[in-house]
């Protein structure tokens, strides 16, 4: 599945803890950005990497991104909160 934010295509797969989804930058030496939902937590994690090293993975601030506990809720704050980030 793929929902397209802000004129960004983000690609969504299903994680054992929640769901992540993932877009990479334009440019010849393009950046990964990766937002993960942990479901059980309803915490957001924000990764970026740039080929061919590993990932940096931070927590986004919990006061702002915040779900309801369902992976629709998640999507709607990935939704709104995209523009916020990098891409």
């Amino acid at each position: 599945m793929a929902i397209e934010v802000d004129g960004v295509s983000l690609h969504e797969t299903s994680r054992g803890s929640g769901a992540a989804w993932r877009w990479s930058s334009q440019g010849p030496t393009p950046i990964d950005y990766e937002i993960q939902w942990v479901e059980n937590k309803d915490t957001f994690l924000y990764g970026t990497r740039v080929r061919p090293g590993g990932w940096n993975v931070s927590q986004l601030d919990p006061n702002t991104w915040v779900g309801d506990g369902t992976l629709e809720g998640a999507r709607d704050m990935v939704k709104r909160g995209l523009p916020t980030l990098p891409h």
